[in-house]
């Protein structure tokens, strides 16, 4: 059987081939035309492996009211599990360029995703708060290291089509992380509770280990870093405007995502099985969102997606923030779903792109970025709600999109005056 990788524009032959070598050919078939992105098996697997890194990072917000009443913690002491996350997430972030240069693509990539496996374990064994925050900063700082070679090595395959492949990507992620509720209400059903987390990403690590070693082996070298990272050439002035903005863009998307299954405990019967499912509604936006933007992407400029992302969200706010009744809030949690699902993958495709080839920097940089988001902003947010309660803390988002809309606003004039101003 005959399968084409769309590598380089070699061809791999073998019985090896297995589900994500027939995934890559079958998409790889329909995608002939230089114009668009080619699907390797390799990229498949890439995108897998990101959904399943979305899938930890995602759980972690709906199981916090399971984790609230089993350790008796309030608002802020609930959001530092996700702040650990974070913190390990900036941590990693400015460490990986070293710790990939010094071991492989290959090494780093695999073993960071074993990581993520022994810190859920750590997770659901844990008999107190501290080891549980403990456990979640082990998992952060070894799954980060995962995504930054999944964030520069699907860059680097998705070629011109970058902004596309990790549009698609996050697409991946969005539908693992929509998973993540599901499987929380599945384990209260079954009598496992939020522990039911752990048998779902141990059996994904293993099929897609199981499958996806061979593809990544062939078709992703394993050093991605360029000259110029090697050279340590300063990246450029609208590389860390952009970078501000992945900040914030993810600030926003989590102040919306994060907490959702809290707040929607306030809807009429006060039922965490429903408030649950409005965080899956949530995420199967973000799905929904990422699909139409991947078919967007390269048929219209970035920065229009962007700023209609933008708009949608900010319409979707009034109705989930006044929380009337379950359909208006998870309307209102559906248009914010759709809007914030491009923020990220844009935001990083556009630094990325003014990144000058450093690919690797900024991929390994928007980590920290959006780690500091993800630290800092839930931790605001239970801090607020604590004292004036999250209602008046979810404020936050609509601000969010104000700064975002500045910095987009400054960026476009200096890009005008580039333009304007003699040679």
């Amino acid at each position: 059987m005959e399968l084409d990788d769309r590598q380089d524009g070699r061809r791999s032959i073998g019985t090896d081939t297995q589900l994500f070598d027939i995934l890559g050919a079958m998409s790889s078939s329909e995608t002939i035309s230089t114009t668009r992105l080619l699907r390797s098996s390799a990229l498949w697997v890439l995108y897998a492996l990101l959904g399943l890194f979305a899938f930890v990072q995602s759980m972690i917000g709906p199981a916090v009211p399971f984790l609230r009443a089993e350790f008796h913690l309030d608002y802020s002491a609930a959001a530092m599990h996700m702040s650990a996350f974070a913190l390990g997430q900036m941590a990693s972030g400015l460490l990986s360029p070293l710790i990939i240069r010094r071991f492989g693509i290959h090494r780093v990539l695999w073993g960071g995703m074993l990581g993520i496996l022994v810190g859920i374990s750590g997770l659901v064994l844990a008999p107190t708060p501290i080891l549980s925050l403990a456990s979640i900063l082990f998992m952060s700082l070894t799954g980060t290291l995962s995504l930054s070679c999944l964030q520069a090595s699907i860059s680097q395959l998705g070629g011109e089509h970058r902004s596309q492949a990790l549009m698609e990507g996050n697409m991946a992620a969005s539908a693992a992380g929509a998973a993540a509720p599901f499987v929380l209400v599945a384990g209260v059903a079954l009598g496992l509770g939020w522990r039911a987390l752990w048998p779902a990403f141990a059996v994904g690590l293993a099929a897609t280990a199981l499958f996806g070693r061979k593809p990544i082996a062939r078709s992703v070298p394993d050093s991605i870093i360029e000259e110029s990272d090697s050279r340590g050439d300063r990246l450029p002035r609208a590389f860390w405007r952009l970078y501000i903005l992945i900040f914030f863009a993810v600030g926003v998307e989590w102040s919306v995502g994060f907490w959702a299954t809290e707040y929607l405990k306030g809807l009429p019967g006060h039922s965490v099985s429903l408030a649950a499912a409005g965080a899956g509604v949530f995420q199967i936006a973000a799905v929904s969102g990422r699909l139409v933007c991947s078919r967007l992407t390269g048929r219209i400029k970035e920065k229009r997606i962007l700023i209609t992302a933008m708009v949608l969200t900010a319409i979707g706010f009034p109705l989930y923030w006044l929380r009337a009744q379950p359909v208006t809030a998870f309307l209102g949690l559906t248009l914010c779903g759709l809007g914030v699902s491009a923020f990220y993958p844009l935001s990083l495709s556009l630094s990325i792109g003014a990144a000058k080839g450093r690919t690797a920097a900024a991929s390994s940089l928007a980590a920290v970025a959006s780690g500091a988001a993800i630290f800092t902003m839930p931790l605001l947010l239970g801090l607020v709600a604590d004292s004036a309660g999250l209602r008046t803390a979810l404020w936050s988002i609509p601000l969010g999109l104000g700064i975002m809309a500045l910095l987009l606003i400054s960026g476009r004039r200096s890009e005008a005056g580039s333009r304007e101003s003699p040679d």
